[in-house]
């Protein structure tokens, strides 16, 4: 009868515990979610300016979902999907360029990117919103994989892990071949979207 008694104590307080923890979590959300929002917000705004510096706006453009699952089927692109797409617009309200948010399965998680194409079909940049690859190797992707698209026709790129002997050629992160890849892929996701869709 004792055991029985301590046995229905014990559960009581877990209830109590696990009731109290949950609605303070609960709190938590609600509490925190419209600034994580915000911050989310923020940074695909940046990244949008990173890429096109010279936007005075940029304007939603509709994802043609059929093109992007049929650019998609690739089997490099398996890990890939374009998110959002924006059309860069100067002070005139002149289009320069897109804008394609890409998401690409890297070596720890998820990296997510803008990447910006102008009207003359080159890669203006890449700007990575958020990233969590090995650090000291992966994690060296913005320093090293993002600044080597700046201003390259926009064609498919390859990744080589000697020294890029051409434009469409990407130097990969020494010891870091799937990020590199991870990152390049996307991109050229990107690129046959603009081509397909966006191209003049």
């Amino acid at each position: 009868m004792t055991d029985i008694k301590t046995m229905l104590k014990n559960a009581l307080i877990l209830f109590v515990i696990t009731f109290v923890a949950g609605i303070s979590l609960g709190a938590v959300y609600q509490v925190t979610k419209e600034p994580i929002a915000y911050q989310e917000q923020l940074s695909l705004i940046k990244a949008n300016q990173a890429v096109f510096p010279d936007a005075a706006d940029f304007e939603d453009a509709q994802l043609n979902e059929a093109t992007a699952s049929q650019i998609l089927s690739n089997a490099d692109y398996s890990k890939i999907s374009i998110l959002d797409v924006k059309k860069a617009v100067d002070g005139s309200g002149n289009g320069i360029g897109y804008v394609i948010q890409i998401s690409s399965g890297g070596y720890g998680d998820k990296i997510v990117y803008s990447v910006g194409i102008t009207n003359d079909s080159k890669v203006n940049g890449i700007s990575l919103i958020s990233i969590n690859e090995t650090p000291g190797l992966g994690m060296n992707a913005e320093k090293v994989i993002v600044p080597q698209f700046s201003g390259k026709p926009a064609a498919q790129f390859s990744v080589t892990k000697n020294a890029a002997s051409s434009e469409s050629e990407i130097e990969a992160i020494s010891g870091a071949t799937i990020t590199s890849k991870a990152i390049t892929y996307g991109v050229n996701a990107a690129v046959e979207y603009f081509q397909a869709e966006l191209a003049n």
